[in-house]
């Protein structure tokens, strides 16, 4: 059954899937994920009175070969 959730915060389609790390991908052009994931990380801050965050695999989430050398 189509809900809908598959392309709301993350690109719909292969585009939204990491195939190495089997995840789901967000799609950071839009204001509302930009928003939604924002709104989380003041909440942990504000909440908990974390210092800082930890983000592993920027360069999956900036490009869209995921950093990953793909071979012919």
């Amino acid at each position: 059954m189509f809900d809908g959730t598959d392309a709301h915060y993350f690109h719909s389609g292969s585009k939204g899937h990491h195939w190495m790390w089997d995840s789901r991908l967000f799609n950071y052009g839009s204001w509302e994920v930009l928003r939604f994931l924002l709104s989380n990380a003041r909440w942990w801050l504000e909440e908990y009175k974390f210092d800082g965050f930890r983000f592993d695999g920027v360069t999956s989430m900036m490009y869209t070969h995921h950093g990953l050398q793909v071979l012919p």
